[in-house]
């Protein structure tokens, strides 16, 4: 890990403002976030988005939904994290990585299910770090459509054949 962007207290055009100007001049396949950020829980933006991806879309910032099951992504950061004198860890921090740095080696483990972390910590940093892992263990997941993406699936689906033409005609 290169770099990360840990902030508090700003709103998504903050986020996305920042997010562009740190990838000003690189490019990357993917990026990936919390699916939670997908959920239609009656957030609205100042465009209309229902959703806090739809409002980083509109900045230029696609998101994929991450892989959101714990117990594999902590199995993964692990074993990526895992060295021994002759093989370094897959997975590096750069010093640059602050927040990693700082609170993923202080990341308790849940009293009740120790192959978990206690949520009550701060564990962010590491939250991303999985879901990275996670969709590099998975491979590329499939983008989220957009709203016309959607409605047009939508009507596809619906679209007169011939096979419902006469169901539709005849009632």
């Amino acid at each position: 890990m290169y770099r990360e962007l840990y902030v508090r207290g700003w709103d998504v055009d903050q986020i996305a403002a920042q997010i562009n100007r740190l990838s000003l001049g690189e490019t990357y396949e993917w990026s990936v976030a919390d699916p939670a950020i997908f959920a239609n829980i009656g957030f609205t933006d100042k465009y209309g988005g229902q959703t806090i991806a739809e409002s980083f879309a509109r900045q230029g910032i696609m998101f994929l939904p991450a892989s959101n099951r714990r117990l594999d992504g902590w199995a993964l950061m692990h074993q990526y994290l895992q060295w021994s004198e002759v093989k370094p860890p897959k997975l590096v921090y750069f010093s640059t990585c602050e927040d990693s740095i700082r609170t993923v080696p202080a990341l308790v483990h849940d009293k009740i299910k120790p192959e978990d972390l206690d949520t009550k910590g701060e564990d962010h940093a590491a939250d991303v770090d999985r879901y990275f892992l996670m969709t590099l263990h998975e491979g590329k997941a499939q983008a989220p459509k957009t709203p016309v993406e959607a409605a047009f699936e939508r009507m596809k689906q619906q679209a007169m054949s011939p096979t419902n033409l006469n169901d539709r005609y005849y009632g």
